[in-house]
């Protein structure tokens, strides 16, 4: 279909108008109607040629394209085409992020007009006509008449590139110093390792911190792929934990709850800490215990976490303070602003973490 311009549509128009203007008569408010939507069409027309943004908008069911703004040629790097309908917008030709040719249907104008939707959204590496793909986000929503039924569907093309190349970069970034952390822990291990053997120190206390060491870096390298340090609970959970769970030993449960890196590093080493102690001494000892980690968002903007120890051997509260209990309680109390309360029932450890969820942003 040939490529339409502003022109042609100008031209629509003002055949419109007089073919109205005949039907209608010369009577003076059918004319003043008239205007008022003329005037109203120009200042549509003028709006879209304006915005930073591609329109496209296609008429409904058939999802035949009827206009592009000039927006959408600079962003394409050709005419816009007026597909004949949603079967044929396969000639707009973009990829998916694993490479994949974004198929007709996945068009978000063919997923509105095909399935009646309020609204849908992609984003594409799309085959320019000057043979430079570009990364474009297209959002689409329909548009309805007086009775809500769908006459048409309209969508917006937004440059992402930056957006796209500041992803690549940061996540470059993130990788060298992921690569840099890994080696300074390796270093401080090493270091830590080498002056222990030399002071004659028990096997196991050298295991220990190598083990404790080793989480902290875990942790941390989970922290810096995380947008902005934030991890949720689930995430610092699964990370922590994957190393200890055994056959649907353990299982844990919760909203999505951000903490920031502080906190997260915290809750990080106090779950290995307490998953550290199960393998050792408590339900995670035996074939037959079972480890149930929740959190909730209580009243007031608290956060209440919770380790249930069931299955095992009867706990026994330690005797002695260590690094570990250190780790438990006054350390996670501290970072979290909060309290803990460890308790030892005949069934099994209880752990329980209360604190002051942050403000977002916090």
């Amino acid at each position: 279909m040939p490529f339409r311009t502003p022109e042609n549509y100008r031209e629509e128009i003002a055949a419109l108008e007089r073919q109205l203007a005949h039907v209608l008569g010369a009577k003076g408010e059918r004319l003043s109607s008239i205007d008022q939507a003329t005037r109203r069409v120009r200042m549509l027309e003028t709006m879209l040629e304006t915005v930073p943004v591609g329109v496209v908008i296609a008429e409904a069911p058939s999802g035949r394209i009827v206009m592009g703004n000039a927006r959408v040629e600079e962003l394409v790097r050709h005419p816009v085409l007026h597909s004949d309908d949603t079967q044929s917008y396969g000639e707009w030709v973009a990829y998916h992020a694993d490479g994949r040719r974004v198929d007709t249907a996945d068009y978000p104008l063919a997923k509105i007009i095909e399935n009646n939707l309020d609204h849908a959204q992609l984003d594409v590496h799309y085959q320019c006509g000057d043979g430079v793909r570009r990364w474009l986000r297209i959002i689409g929503r329909p548009v309805r008449d007086d009775n809500d039924h769908m006459i048409g569907a309209a969508v917006v093309m937004i440059d992402i590139e930056p957006e796209r190349q500041m992803l690549a970069q940061k996540e470059t970034l993130i990788g060298e110093l992921n690569h840099r952390v890994k080696n300074m822990f390796a270093v401080v291990q090493s270091i830590v390792s080498q002056t222990l053997r030399n002071e004659g120190v028990d096997s196991q206390v050298q295991d220990k911190i190598s083990a404790r060491l080793d989480a902290y870096a875990r942790a941390h390298a989970q922290l810096l792929s995380l947008s902005g340090g934030i991890a949720t609970i689930s995430v610092i959970a699964k990370e922590v934990l994957n190393g200890f769970i055994g056959d649907d030993q353990i299982t844990f449960s919760g909203p999505n709850i951000d903490l920031p890196e502080r906190k997260a590093m915290a809750l990080s080493m106090a779950l290995f800490e307490l998953a550290t102690n199960a393998q050792k001494y408590g339900a995670l000892s035996v074939d037959t215990g079972k480890v149930d980690l929740s959190w909730e968002e209580c009243a007031d903007r608290q956060l209440r976490i919770r380790w249930t120890e069931t299955g095992g051997p009867t706990p026994q509260a330690p005797s002695a303070t260590g690094f570990g209990s250190f780790v438990l309680n006054r350390a996670l109390s501290m970072q979290m602003r909060g309290e803990v309360n460890i308790q030892y029932p005949a069934t099994g450890l209880i752990w329980e973490l209360k604190a002051p969820l942050s403000p977002p942003g916090g």
